[in-house]
């Protein structure tokens, strides 16, 4: 690892710590306002939900209405945070490559959870894939950075087709001793599509019923966007007595770029809804890392980032955040 002189690191490490600062604040404060932005009228003429929106209407959502949430929620299983492997003994190399699987459980959401559509009246299919599993390579850069990527297989599995891309950078500040003091800045594009509105299983009752209330009458083909940006701070501790086992935590800022397009065959026309959402949330993880040789790595992390929600227009504004375990098997060539 490169070793700096403390004014250069306390230099370098003020510098970072005021940009991350900075668009942490910025993702902050931006929170979306009242829903808005579309035209009311045209829609279905049944009086069931569809008959609110215009089919073609492009609405912005607060970021903490129910499908606001719904977006930050899945944007947030997503984020490219902690479950950093620490460098193998020769340290950072130009050129290095680290490969990795990470696996992440997605929790089951209840019923009040996933009664998300129309401001939180309709419920949508929204347990579809109980795990996300994409690879993870990372490549060693000059001036100690390293190049991160994740990205899912773009199969449908689970009734959901994922096209989504992380990436970042990632570097160390500081290092004294045994312990690290690492930062990553990270971001993602693309989109996951499948049947959320309208899946199969709503079909078999009649439209506008309590089995049916957005008056299905094919399959849906929504688009859901997770795009974000983010900044994280990572501390990993080497324990001198167990030098295979390294703890670590990881705080972070993000800012979520949501959006939903429906694509929904229903009983008065294709919905096609646009829905919309801006603003910024907090992540953390804490987890450990087992050196399996000098090469090998297993980690494990436990992520949480509280998701504030107001699910009705009388409800009070709650924290309904996400909780998740997170895993990475990865080995470096080089």
């Amino acid at each position: 690892m490169i070793r700096f002189h403390r004014k250069d690191t306390v230099r370098i490490f003020t510098c970072v710590i005021g940009i991350s600062g900075v668009l942490t604040f910025n993702a902050m404060a931006q929170y979306g306002g009242p829903t808005g932005g579309g035209t009311s009228g045209g829609g279905g003429t049944g009086g069931g939900p569809t008959s609110i929106y215009n089919f073609h209407g492009n609405y912005h959502l607060g970021f903490d209405t129910p499908e606001a949430w719904g977006l930050k929620y899945f944007a947030g299983t997503t984020l490219l945070s902690g479950l950093q492997p620490p460098d193998p003994p020769e340290g950072h190399r130009v050129g290095s490559l680290n490969v990795g699987f990470e696996l992440g459980w997605l929790p089951s959401l209840d019923a009040g959870q996933r009664q998300i559509g129309f401001g939180g009246r309709v419920p949508e299919d929204l347990n579809k894939a109980p795990i996300l599993a994409r690879p993870v390579v990372r490549v060693g850069l000059p001036w100690n950075f390293t190049f991160v990527a994740a990205a899912p297989a773009p199969v449908s599995v689970f009734g959901v087709k994922s096209r989504l891309f992380a990436f970042g950078l990632e570097r160390p500040l500081l290092a004294r001793g045994d312990w690290t003091l690492s930062w990553r800045g990270y971001g993602q594009v693309g989109s996951v599509k499948g049947a959320f509105t309208c899946p199969k299983s709503v079909l078999p009752f009649e439209p506008g019923s309590s089995g049916n209330p957005t008056e299905c009458v094919g399959e849906s083909e929504d688009v859901a966007s997770l795009r974000y940006a983010g900044s994280e701070f990572q501390f990993a501790y080497r324990i001198p007595s167990m030098p295979k086992v390294v703890p670590h935590v990881a705080v972070g800022g993000n800012f979520i770029d949501g959006v939903f397009q429906v694509h929904a065959p229903v009983a008065d026309g294709l919905d096609q809804t646009r829905l919309w959402t801006r603003g910024g949330t907090f992540s953390t993880t804490g987890g450990v890392t087992y050196l399996l040789t000098k090469r090998a790595a297993f980690t494990v992390d436990a992520f949480y980032t509280p998701l504030w929600v107001k699910r009705s227009a009388m409800a009070q504004r709650t924290n309904d955040g996400l909780v998740n375990l997170r895993a990475l098997l990865s080995y470096t060539f080089r």
